[in-house]
């Protein structure tokens, strides 16, 4: 009986040193726990220390829809180039003509699925698929697909065995729907702070300092086409915060 007690308080010690290690060197945003973010943050710790020589951040959009014009518009007033997660085939004409523009005045864009199905009970060379057909479409619609940049933001933030070796195969990174900043750009699995009309900017700048001396990458998500999910004005607070304290935005070098 004793014995047991003892493998069970080790056992407790164990993920307990873990979590506070997580929370020491992962920051992520307080209260915004999920199960990804214990999963990434695990993963992301055995990384070890950053090996970028500055902290990095990453503006992506998901979906692409109407709101995008606000997302330029932001974009335009702090010099900040954003990166497009975009939908093929549930993107119209005139976004696409938009899109295909600010692309090739420097912003980014990266995969967000088809059309935006879930993965989660996808095999891999379905998975595999839908990103070639991705590609297809996207180069169909007049996008320079050579510059599209090697990052998958899966669609409904699905993270599965299957997910990740289709993309990791690929040669792709991927953003996962952990809540949470990562040790360095290198990392395999990537998560995200989402700019939401409720953030609390104090608590972001806190995040902000700390990943900034830790040369830590950053990526802010937004949801512009989802209007009870996204701020104009704490968007370009947060941004500008970020780029204040001394963050590179430039995902081209």
């Amino acid at each position: 009986m004793k014995k047991d007690n003892r493998y069970k308080k080790a056992i407790i010690i164990f993920f307990v040193i873990i979590a506070l290690t997580i929370w020491w060197r992962v920051p992520l945003f307080y209260g915004d726990w999920n199960k990804q973010t214990i999963y990434v943050g695990i993963i992301d710790t055995w990384n070890g220390n950053s090996n970028d020589s500055r902290a990095h951040a990453m503006w992506i959009d998901d979906d692409c829809g109407e709101g995008i014009h606000k997302v330029n518009h932001i974009s335009n007033e702090i010099g900040i180039k954003p990166v497009y997660a975009i939908i093929p085939e549930k993107t119209t004409t005139h976004l696409v003509d938009s899109l295909i523009h600010w692309q090739n005045h420097g912003a980014g864009i990266v995969l967000h699925g088809l059309r935006h199905e879930r993965w989660d009970d996808w095999d891999e060379r379905r998975i595999t698929k839908d990103i070639e057909q991705s590609y297809e479409k996207l180069h169909e619609l007049g996008f320079d697909t050579t510059k599209i940049l090697k990052i998958i933001v899966p669609p409904h933030a699905c993270n599965t065995q299957a997910i990740r070796k289709g993309i990791r195969e690929r040669g792709f990174q991927m953003v996962t729907g952990a809540s949470l900043v990562n040790p360095d750009r290198n990392v395999f699995q990537l998560g995200r702070i989402g700019i939401t009309p409720d953030i609390d900017t104090t608590k972001m700048r806190v995040l902000l300092e700390k990943a900034y001396q830790r040369n830590n990458f950053v990526i802010f998500g937004t949801h512009s086409s989802l209007p009870g999910a996204f701020s104009e004005e704490k968007t370009i607070k947060v941004l500008k915060m970020a780029k204040e304290i001394g963050f590179d935005f430039d995902f081209n070098h």
